[in-house]
């Protein structure tokens, strides 16, 4: 089997695109990001990584509070357009339907199906890059996407960003973790 050099490419699969809120100048704004990923689930801790620049960075270091919405996959259009334009020139409050739950500086988007809400405890800057450091406060999920009590990937058919620059859907069921794996012996 021969390997191709990528230069470097961060090739992790998969990731997530997600929702990022806040609020600015009193009104919600979402930004979409790839950059997204779990550091502990116990205590519940999350970082959001974002170039300096971006109109949404703004607002969470103001409120030091800020919203992670898991959009399904048929809302790629509006996922996808809140990542093409910026806060800076365009009103994003009236994209979504938002609700607030303990913080009203934490908008949540009612048609994504999970929602949570985080306070930032550390903001780490690299490079041209502010990663944001979020305890997650609550984690919201529509009630019609559980099987047996816990979130069903397959009913919430989250939207799935690849370096390539498309969006994907979740595939098949495999196999259960930590299970598995046991077949070999």
């Amino acid at each position: 089997m021969s390997k191709v050099k990528f230069n470097k490419l961060p090739l992790v699969y998969s990731i997530p695109s997600v929702l990022i809120g806040t609020i600015i100048n009193d009104k919600p704004n979402f930004t979409t990001i790839g950059n997204c990923g779990i550091i502990s689930v116990n205590p519940a801790v999350i970082y959001i990584s974002m170039e300096k620049n971006h109109y949404t960075n703004k607002g969470i270091r103001e409120n030091q509070v800020f919203s992670i919405n898991i959009p399904s996959a048929d809302l790629v259009e509006k996922v996808d357009y809140c990542g093409l334009v910026s806060g800076n020139n365009i009103d994003k409050s009236q994209i979504f339907k938002c609700f607030y739950e303990s913080n009203d500086k934490i908008p949540l988007i009612e048609e994504c199906p999970i929602n949570m809400e985080c306070k930032v405890t550390k903001i780490i800057e690299i490079y041209d890059m502010e990663v944001f450091i979020g305890e997650i406060i609550e984690t919201y999920v529509n009630q019609d996407l559980l099987t047996n009590g816990f979130p069903d990937t397959k009913k919430i058919n989250p939207l799935i960003y690849s370096m390539d620059n498309n969006y994907w859907e979740i595939g098949d069921f495999i196999g259960n973790a930590f299970n598995i794996g046991k077949n070999i012996k």
